[in-house]
């Protein structure tokens, strides 16, 4: 039949994609090899390029029907410039700034109204943490023995050694000491060279004892030595040659028999180079005791130094304890100069002074603004076996052999004396170096009836209360109401024992042994 002859729609397309996929022939080419079969593929998959047509996977087109390609490039431009869809694209374009704008503003306000953080000040390495004060005989006697014990007074995390004196003792005059030579007893320059690297591979400044006088009496040997240009000069000569060397800042003590000018000169020289990005700092020991006359020190010469060392902790050793003592204290920041505080020297320990009051000094050393200073043996109750005939008349050849042995053999769990006070020294310490309320922040007394206490905080860090009875009678029922304080507090730890399994304290019922003192700690709150 005619109907039987003729190519239906469907064999014209499959003819007519048969046909595209043939190669083309070449030129004058006849009778080519038809392509070869494709290899049968999964069902409803491709092979070599090969589609399922639409029925083929089961989808149904309609009957005369004509396949929708899609808007051309130019029916697009030309749609897209049409009113209707520039109006859209104006309006979306301004919905997006809108929104963009509005976010902006947004976090504006949050950043405006948001607390700003209080600057941090600057603050130089001996101003982080403690200085620990001791002559090289405290370390078996030489400059080696003083770097085989780094290891402990880094533990104690100490950031200066203040080590001297390194010239020899023995010369004629005393205002002839080489000020500017290493005695030969203590090794040489080379052990010196080892021992300043050694220190600071831990984090150690050493700062060189150049007290000219260490014999007793007048520290600069009276008026007439410290006053005379040429001496001064000597003083300078040698401090160069120490600065060369190495060390990282200079201890001068008695800066009540010298002149400002002359303090500042000396500072400026100390200051004026800083070896691998480290300052160097001049720092001075005033052996005066009455607080008027410190505190007329601190405004007058201490302009010329770094740090200025006061023994005002010892002179309240001497006199009871009372509520006043936090007052007191506080008085000497007035000044604004940077302060640095010990009780004692390495000639006359802190226990020797008062066993009873020695762990609430020590906790005052490390919680009050300004820097702890430590002498050689404080931190594990170091007694002396021999007294200077006065105070502050150091002698070289009386000092106390430090307890290396003891020491070294205190494990963990160690409950002598000795061992309380140096877990008490290692965890000020370290709660110093953790807390910026403890080494940055402002000091202000807290009324406390019978006790003493004062209240360190910085900004939005963590507030420590530091709590001390002065007396030796127990203070059974405390109770501290300030409106800076919250009802409870967390027991940091205790100068007479361990803090409890809980460690949270009511503060309106505090209890106290006699000469007891706790550091306390609370979150801040707006």
């Amino acid at each position: 039949m005619e109907a039987d002859t003729e190519s239906s729609p469907r064999d014209l397309e499959l003819s007519a994609l048969e046909a595209e996929k043939e190669p083309m022939a070449a030129a004058g080419e006849e009778d080519a090899a038809p392509p070869p079969e494709a290899e049968p593929g999964p069902p409803g998959g491709e092979k070599n390029g090969l589609v399922k047509l639409p029925e083929e996977l089961g989808i149904p087109i309609e009957s005369g029907g004509s396949k929708f390609t899609g808007l051309g490039k130019e029916e697009l431009l030309r749609a897209a410039g049409t009113p209707p869809w520039a109006k859209a694209r104006a309006i979306l374009l301004l919905l997006f700034w809108l929104g963009w704008l509005g976010m902006l503003g947004a976090a504006a306000a949050i950043v405006a109204r948001a607390p700003r953080c209080r600057p941090l000040p600057p603050r130089s390495w001996w101003e982080l943490g403690a200085l620990y004060r001791a002559p090289p005989a405290a370390f078996a006697g030489d400059l080696k023995g003083v770097a085989s014990r780094l290891e402990h007074v880094a533990g104690l995390q100490v950031k200066g050694l203040v080590l001297g004196p390194l010239h020899p003792q023995n010369s004629g005059l005393l205002q002839d000491t080489p000020l500017g030579e290493l005695d030969p007893e203590l090794g040489s320059l080379s052990d010196l060279s080892h021992l300043l690297q050694a220190a600071k591979k831990k984090g150690i400044q050493v700062i060189l004892d150049l007290t000219p006088n260490y014999s007793g009496g007048p520290a600069w040997f009276g008026p007439t030595v410290a006053e005379d240009p040429g001496f001064q000069d000597k003083v300078k000569r040698a401090m160069s040659t120490w600065l060369e060397r190495g060390v990282s800042g200079f201890f001068l003590d008695g800066i009540e028999e010298l002149k400002p000018s002359v303090l500042a000169e000396w500072r400026n020289l100390t200051e004026q180079s800083s070896p691998e990005g480290i300052p160097r700092v001049l720092v001075g020991g005033t052996r005066l005791q009455d607080p008027p006359s410190v505190l007329a020190q601190l405004n007058s010469s201490a302009v010329g130094l770094g740090l200025v060392l006061v023994p005002s902790l010892e002179a309240l050793v001497s006199e009871p304890f009372s509520p006043t003592l936090v007052p007191r204290l506080l008085e000497f920041l007035g000044p604004q100069i940077p302060l640095a505080w010990s009780v004692g020297s390495p000639w006359k320990h802190l226990v020797g002074l008062s066993s009873l009051r020695a762990p609430q000094l020590l906790l005052l050393l490390w919680t009050l603004p300004g820097t702890p200073v430590l002498s050689y043996g404080d931190e594990v109750g170091l007694m002396d076996a021999k007294q200077g005939e006065a105070p502050f008349t150091p002698r070289p050849g009386q000092l106390t052999p430090m307890p290396w042995e003891l020491i070294e053999g205190i494990q963990k769990g160690d409950n002598s004396t000795e061992a309380q006070l140096l877990e008490l020294c290692r965890r000020l310490g370290a709660l110093r170096v953790q807390e910026r309320s403890l080494s940055l922040g402002d000091a202000e007394a807290v009324p406390a009836g019978s006790a003493a206490a004062f209240l360190r905080s910085w900004d939005k860090n963590k507030r420590f209360l530091v709590v001390l009875n002065p007396g030796d009678q127990p203070l059974p029922a405390l109770a501290l109401q300030d409106p800076r304080l919250p009802p409870q507090a967390t027991l940091q730890l205790s100068t007479h024992h361990p803090p409890p399994a809980e460690p949270h304290v009511e503060l309106g019922a505090l209890k106290l042994r006699p000469y007891e003192g706790l550091l306390l700690s609370f979150p801040y709150t707006p």
